[in-house]
């Protein structure tokens, strides 16, 4: 009988590390989430900027479309873009740290800019 429990215990726990490690690996990494949310909220931005001067962007859907080429740029699809976000946003220290890192990023996004702006690649960078 112990023998019979032992190997259904074996089982259970074999099953449910398979599953989670299924799980984990549609989860995007967060070194390419953040790429990808990047990728995103710069297509946001383009958006927004858009509809302002041409209203039928929002009836063409353009957002949309702009979503579309960010996750075949980068070679994802929808809903796994959707399930990592999900899964991110339910892990608040995983969360904060994807969104430190896309700060960072941007940070540094910002510093090359300012530098290539002002003809100095060794220029300051500007305070916030």
């Amino acid at each position: 009988m112990k023998i019979v429990a032992g190997c259904c215990l074996l089982l259970c726990l074999l099953t449910q590390s398979g599953c989670r490690n299924e799980t984990r690996s549609a989860i995007i990494p967060v070194d390419s989430m953040k790429l990808i949310m990047w990728d995103m909220m710069k297509a946001d931005e383009w958006f927004s900027r858009k509809i302002v001067q041409d209203t039928n962007a929002i009836r063409n859907k353009e957002d949309v479309k702009l979503y579309e080429m960010v996750f075949k740029v980068h070679g994802i699809t929808r809903e796994r873009y959707y399930n990592s976000y999900r899964y991110y946003e339910g892990r608040p220290i995983s969360f904060k740290r994807l969104l430190d890192s896309i700060e960072a990023l941007s940070n540094r996004e910002r510093i090359k800019r300012y530098q290539t702006e002002r003809g100095n690649p060794n220029a300051p960078a500007p305070n916030k």
